[in-house]
C-alpha cells in the first residue's frame, strides 16, 4: 500500500517519517519548498522522474507524487498581501496564519473566464448596507460564494467608500463561506462539457480554484477570505468565536446559498443569532428567475415563504424603519413589519434592533404557545400599510376583477393580497 520509501503513519497524528529512497527527496524537496520555493511541485516531479527507470517504479512514482504536483503551489507572494486587522486575525484564527492567497492560483484557473451571470446583488445595495450597518464594517460575511462575483463587489464597495472618506484603504473583510463543491444548478444540472471544466480527474471540483482565480486578478485579495465549509458550520463558528471574545459578531450577513424550504429558515436563526446588534441580514433570490430555477413556482417561493416565517417570529426584534430611513439610497418594499425588498434586484433586508435581544427574551417570557401556534396564513404578506387598504384595492364591484390596479405592482398582487376576493 505504501509507495517505497515511505514507512506507514506514526502516531495519532498521521504524520509520516520519510525513508530514503526518490520519493523521499521528492518529499524533502517539497517540505523545504513550503518555506519558500516558489516552484516546488516541478522540482518534486522532476526529481522522481530523473531516478526512477523502469515503467513499472515510474508508474509507483507518479503515484506517490501526484499529491505534491497538484497540491504544490505555484508561485508564493512576497509580502504584498497587507490585510486589515481582523483580516489577518481570522487568518491567524482560522488558518493558523496560513493565507489562503498567499500562494497564486495555477494557470488554468487564471485562464478561466468568470461566469458573467454569477451575481445579483447590485453595487446600491452594498452601498445601502455599508451605510447603514454598524460602523465601521470590518466583518461582512457571505454564505454561498461561488465564483466570487459578488465577494468582489462587496470589496470593491467597500474600497470606494473608504476612499470616499479620505481613508488609506478599506478595514472591511469580506468572508465568502461555500462548500465550493456546486449544488443540482451550478454543477449537476449543467452540460456534459461544462461539467468536465469543472471536475478534476480525481472527481473532485475546481470551483475553489476558480475562486481563488477570480479574487486574485480582481485585485482584492486582502479583502476577500474565503472559509470553506456549509452555512451552518460557518454561522455556528462566528457565533462561538463572538462568545468565547476572540472575534467581534459581524455586523453585515448575506444569505445567497441555500433556496430549499427549511434550510433557509435554519439559516435565517443562525446568522440571526451571530450577526451584530443593529446588524443587517439580507439575501438574495426573493423572486427566482428561470435560469436559476426551472420550477420557479416551487423554488422561488420557498425562500419567501421561509424569510416571512422569520419575519413573523421575530417581529419584535426587527427595525421596521429601516425601509424609510434608507431613502432615497434605494427604495424598498415592505413586505411586512421589518421586512424590505428591493423592486430592482430582488434582493430583502432585515435590521435587527439593538435590543433585539431584549425584546426576544420579552417574547419567550410571553406566550410561548401562541408563538407555537401562529397560524400559517400569518407567515403571508402584510399588503395594508402606506395608505393602501383592501376596502379599496379589493373592490371587485367597482374596479373590476382586479381590484384597483394602482394597488398592484410585481409583489403586491390582487390574488396575494385579496384572497377569496375573485367571483
Amino acid at each position: 500500500p505504501c509507495a517505497p520509501g515511505w514507512r506507514t503513519p506514526l502516531g495519532a497524528s498521521g504524520g509520516w517519517r520519510a525513508g530514503s529512497g526518490p520519493q523521499a527527496a521528492a518529499a524533502a524537496a517539497w517540505a523545504s519548498g513550503r518555506r519558500g520555493s516558489s516552484s516546488v511541485g516541478f522540482v518534486a516531479t522532476a526529481m522522481v522522474v530523473a531516478q526512477v527507470v523502469s515503467a513499472k517504479r515510474l508508474a509507483l512514482a507518479w503515484l506517490a507524487t501526484l499529491s505534491f504536483t497538484i497540491a504544490a503551489p505555484v508561485a508564493k507572494v512576497a509580502g504584498d498581501l497587507e490585510r486589515p486587522p481582523l483580516g489577518q486575525a481570522l487568518v491567524d484564527e482560522l488558518f493558523v496564519g496560513g493565507d489562503p492567497f498567499a500562494y497564486a492560483p495555477d494557470a488554468q484557473a487564471l485562464a478561466h473566464v468568470p461566469d458573467a451571470g454569477m451575481t445579483h446583488v447590485s453595487a446600491r445595495d452594498i452601498d445601502m448596507v455599508l451605510e447603514f450597518a454598524p460602523q465601521p464594517v470590518t466583518l461582512w460575511v457571505e454564505l454561498g460564494a461561488y465564483e466570487g462575483g459578488s465577494a468582489i463587489l462587496i470589496a470593491r464597495r467597500a474600497e470606494k467608500r473608504a476612499a470616499e472618506k479620505g481613508l488609506r484603504r478599506s478595514d472591511t473583510t469580506v468572508v465568502a463561506v461555500d462548500t465550493f463543491l456546486g449544488d443540482l444548478f451550478t454543477l449537476w444540472g449543467r452540460s456534459r462539457e461544462e461539467r468536465r471544466g469543472l471536475l478534476r480527474i480525481d472527481g473532485s471540483v475546481s470551483l475553489y480554484d476558480r475562486f481563488r482565480a477570480n479574487v486574485w486578478t480582481s485585485g482584492q485579495k486582502a479583502s476577500v477570505l474565503p472559509v470553506p465549509a456549509t452555512s451552518i458550520v460557518a454561522l455556528k463558528l462566528f457565533d462561538s468565536l463572538a462568545r468565547r471574545g476572540a472575534m467581534p459578531r459581524p455586523q453585515v450577513i448575506y444569505l445567497d446559498s441555500a433556496h430549499e424550504e427549511g434550510e433557509v429558515l435554519l439559516e435565517l436563526s443562525l446568522a440571526w443569532q451571530a450577526v451584530a446588534p443593529g446588524g443587517i441580514v439580507f439575501g438574495d433570490d426573493w423572486i427566482l428567475g428561470s435560469r436559476d430555477a426551472p420550477d420557479q413556482s416551487e423554488f422561488g417561493e420557498g425562500v419567501q415563504r421561509d424569510v416571512l416565517r422569520f419575519a413573523e417570529r421575530h417581529a419584535a426584534e426587527l427595525d421596521d424603519d429601516f425601509g424609510p430611513r434608507v431613502q432615497p439610497m434605494r427604495t424598498l418594499g415592505r413586505a411586512r413589519p421589518g421586512l424590505f425588498v428591493s423592486y430592482l434586484s430582488f434582493q430583502w433586508f432585515m435590521r435587527k434592533r439593538p435590543d433585539a435581544a431584549e425584546q426576544a427574551a420579552k417574547r419567550k417570557a410571553s406566550s410561548s404557545s401562541e408563538v407555537a401556534a401562529a397560524p400559517e396564513a400569518a407567515t403571508g404578506f402584510d399588503c395594508w400599510s402606506d395608505g393602501f387598504g383592501a376596502g379599496d384595492c379589493c373592490n371587485t364591484a367597482k374596479f373590476g376583477p382586479e381590484g384597483d390596479r394602482n394597488c398592484w405592482d410585481i409583489m403586491f398582487t390582487f390574488d396575494r393580497c385579496c384572497p377569496g376576493a375573485r367571483r
